[in-house]
């Protein structure tokens, strides 16, 4: 276990380690088994002041969604069982929460399951204070992209990269057509336990008002390399009794899907294996050829 802010954090909640190292969350923070002093199995999620404003400030959201808003979440959640706010950096312990499993094994009936809690999460009414909108990088990156890296990435498999790059307006207008909801904002497999026939979601860091599709279509972002889409049966189970919405959403997630790929994929394909990059550049090409030959039209 390592020294410093994460030994000083154990000792102030009197946990003592399960297992050796650490576990890294999207922020950077560092997820580490614990057992109480009741007994009980945990984890502790710390954010030292070394990592930087930005993971400090997601931290303090992902502390303040536990607080204020998960009680009343319409679902499960991990529960926070002490904090810690100080100078040296944010630490949340966190009661175990079941576990992941990969998202190859994933059956209809999970990701149905995870469609009516999403449904459910964006439902939910949006705290009114503003520093509750949600981080929305991705936006950012359509308006402002790195295009050297864009190009050096894209442009040699992707010959239609330019017209696309001339219709971002568009892409991005798309990606915001459905009205905004409280959303988890990083939402894939990986960040969701399961507990018996329940889901717990964790890693609240991102949470807030923002696009409802991008809960959605992160889930094909992270299973693409694996080899893997979300069926049918989340997004029928998401929008219910309203068969009639489908066409809009389906083309807002597939603007959204293909945004992310196309402007910030690029910057993590290096953690990725050749084979899940081909991945997900075959995945890519099959989304461009969809968004520019209208046959989304289709329908």
């Amino acid at each position: 276990m390592p020294s410093g802010f994460v030994a000083m954090t154990l000792r102030r909640f009197g946990a003592v380690a399960r297992e050796s190292g650490a576990h890294e969350s999207k922020s950077g923070a560092g997820v580490h088994a614990v057992r109480t002093a009741d007994g009980l199995d945990a984890y502790v999620k710390v954010t030292p002041v070394a990592l930087g404003p930005r993971a400090l400030m997601n931290a303090r959201r992902e502390l303040s969604f536990y607080r204020a808003l998960a009680p009343a979440a319409p679902l499960r959640t991990p529960g926070l069982l002490d904090f810690a706010d100080s100078d040296d950096g944010v630490a949340l312990l966190l009661a175990a929460a079941g576990a992941p499993l990969p998202v190859t094994s994933w059956t209809p009936n999970m990701w149905a399951a995870l469609g009516r809690d999403l449904a459910a999460l964006h439902s939910m009414p949006g705290p009114a204070d503003p520093g509750w909108l949600s981080p929305d990088e991705l936006s950012r990156a359509v308006a402002e992209p790195d295009l050297p890296m864009v190009e050096a990435f894209w442009r040699p498999v992707l010959p239609q990269l330019g017209e696309i790059l001339a219709r971002r307006a568009e892409l991005a207008g798309w990606m915001g057509a459905l009205p905004p909801a409280f959303v988890h904002g990083d939402c894939h497999t990986d960040n969701i336990m399961h507990v018996r026939d329940s889901l717990v979601f964790l890693d609240w860091a991102s949470a807030g008002l923002g696009r409802p599709g991008s809960d959605l279509a992160f889930l094909n972002v992270r299973a693409t390399p694996a080899g893997c889409l979300a069926p049918p049966e989340l997004l029928r189970s998401y929008l219910g009794g309203r068969p009639g919405e489908h066409r809009a959403w389906r083309l807002a997630l597939l603007a959204e899907e293909l945004a992310v790929f196309l402007f910030q994929w690029p910057a993590f394909a290096p953690y990725n294996s050749a084979v899940g990059i081909d991945r997900v550049r075959r995945r890519t090409r099959a989304l461009a050829e969809q968004w520019l030959d209208g046959s989304w039209r289709d329908w």
